[in-house]
């Protein structure tokens, strides 16, 4: 019985991880909507965002690099840290310059919605690295 018992418990941790893994990849995916939506609708509406982002001085083509290289790594999970911390590179001065009036009700929900979302990214940047991952594996 205590056998058994034994086996039950290693074939339940033996699943954890696996349902870790897929987890963590839908978060990372699930996070990065946010921004995958925002460079589409930056390139749908390319005039409208170009005259935008140009009027607050910020170059437009690195901001849609950062952009999409970002969202990449975080939606592949390939060097997820450095996206989500591209992401943030994004979305911190952008959350200052476009969210700043906090007496607008629609602009101060924005913000609080962009800090949530900087609070998941910072979660993705404090996770341990790959090759300490498989160390300890």
């Amino acid at each position: 019985m205590s056998s058994s018992r034994s086996r039950l418990r290693l074939s339940r941790s033996a699943q954890r991880p696996r349902a870790g893994v897929w987890i963590d990849g839908l978060a990372r995916v699930l996070l990065a909507l946010v921004f995958v939506h925002a460079l589409v609708g930056k390139f749908t509406n390319f005039a409208g965002v170009t005259e935008k982002i140009a009027a607050t001085g910020l170059p437009l083509a690195p901001v849609l690099l950062v952009l999409a290289v970002g969202s990449a790594l975080l939606i592949l999970g390939w060097r997820q840290r450095l996206g989500a911390a591209l992401l943030l590179l994004f979305l911190v001065p952008t959350s200052l310059i476009f969210h700043h009036d906090l007496g607008d009700p629609g602009e101060r929900i924005q913000l609080l919605k962009n800090l949530a979302i900087v609070a998941g990214l910072l979660l993705v940047v404090n996770q341990p690295g790959e090759r300490r991952r498989r160390l300890r594996d």
